[in-house]
This record gives C-alpha cells, structure tokens and sequence, in this order.
C-alpha cells in the first residue's frame, strides 16, 4: 500500500498556528515562529544562543545544532551550506524579544534552581529543551491552534510554500531554507520571481503577523 505524502500547511493555517501560540503567551512562540518564518531545523532552533542573535541589527546566525549525545547535548551544523546569516523579519525581533523578557522572568522565579546557560530556548529551570519533549509542545499546540497536526520537519515545506505564495525567486528561497542543492529547493517550490531576501523575510513576517 502506497504511503500517503504528507502536505505541508497553507498560509493560513500557519497563521491561525502563531496566533494561537502568541494569544496564549506560549514560551516556545518565538521557536514556531523561527521554525515556520525562517525554515528553522529543529536542532538549529534549539541549538540557538543570545551570541547568534543581533536584535539591533536584525540577523540571526545559524551556525551550529542542538543534538543529544549520550546525556549531554552537543551542538554543530551539518554541512557548510547550513550555516548562514539570515535577516530577521519584524515578528521574529518581536517574538525573540519577548522571549529574553519571558525567559528572564523564569529565572527570577527558579532561583537557586536556575541552571545558566545562553540558550535562547530553555525550560523554566534554565535546561535545554529536549527535542522529544519540543515534538509534544508543537503537537498540542496544533491541537490548540485547531489546525492540522503536522512535524516540524514539514513546517520546513511550510515556509518555501509560504516564500512561493509571497513570489519569492526559487534562488532566494534557497538561501532562506540554505539547501545545498537547488533541486532540492525545487522540488517543492515553483514561482519564480525577483525579490531580494530581505525584502522576502519582511513580507513573509507581515503576512504571518497581520
């Protein structure tokens, strides 16, 4: 029997997903949104510290992957192409804001049980927050958000589609998603287009937070 191929959600059930996680002052708002707006893998969001993110200048640098090796997570990027440094939209500098306030908030409130470190996504004592348990939060949020459950993998298909309803050049998309091989990008992109990757972040930023 032929496996039925997962799809990837339309605009606005993506929308109807960060709204409901925002209303709801979800801690892990600012991973979905990276996840869905910036094509983030799990790993890389995970793997994420304040030293890779410059609010002021509004860039975000992916250089390394949240991984559990034995009992400790251990953090590297795959290949050369999945480094990069991405322009940061209006709501993912809103959402990683109010994620340093949240998160400085839950830190005051663990005291002495505050385990420090510099990770962006943590759990309310300071851990790092565990892929499997991350799997859980994204589900119930899509249980929440009344929209398909799908992975975060697939949320992936969900950005390049989300960057091809907004005519974002193929190319662009490609550096956004940072695929090694264009065919890949292709495979589930079609539009063709000229934007600037900038001006592509932006639009794709204000389509999701309207």
């Amino acid at each position: 029997m032929r496996k039925r191929k997962r799809k990837a959600w339309t605009s606005d059930e993506a929308r109807r997903f960060l709204e409901s996680a925002r209303a709801d002052d979800d801690p892990l708002y600012a991973a979905y949104v990276l996840v869905l707006v910036l094509g983030l893998r799990k790993g890389e969001m995970l793997g994420l510290t304040w030293a890779d993110v410059d609010l002021d200048a509004g860039e975000l640098t992916i250089d390394r992957q949240l991984q559990r090796v034995g009992a400790e997570p251990h953090r590297e990027t795959k290949t050369a192409a999945s480094d990069a440094t991405l322009p940061l939209p209006d709501i993912c500098t809103v959402a990683l804001s109010r994620r340093r306030v949240a998160q400085a908030a839950a830190r005051d409130a663990a005291g002495p049980a505050w385990q420090p470190s510099d990770l962006i996504f943590t759990t309310r004592y300071g851990r790092p927050v565990e892929p499997r348990n991350f799997n859980r939060f994204w589900d119930r949020r899509c249980d929440t958000a009344g929209v398909r459950r799908i992975t975060v993998r697939d949320a992936r298909r969900t950005c390049a589609s989300l960057l091809a309803d907004l005519d974002v050049h193929p190319r662009v998309a490609m550096q956004i998603l940072r695929h090694a091989q264009f065919a890949i990008t292709m495979e589930i992109y079609t539009v063709v287009s000229s934007a600037a990757t900038r001006d592509a972040l932006k639009r794709l930023g204000s389509a999701l937070d309207r």
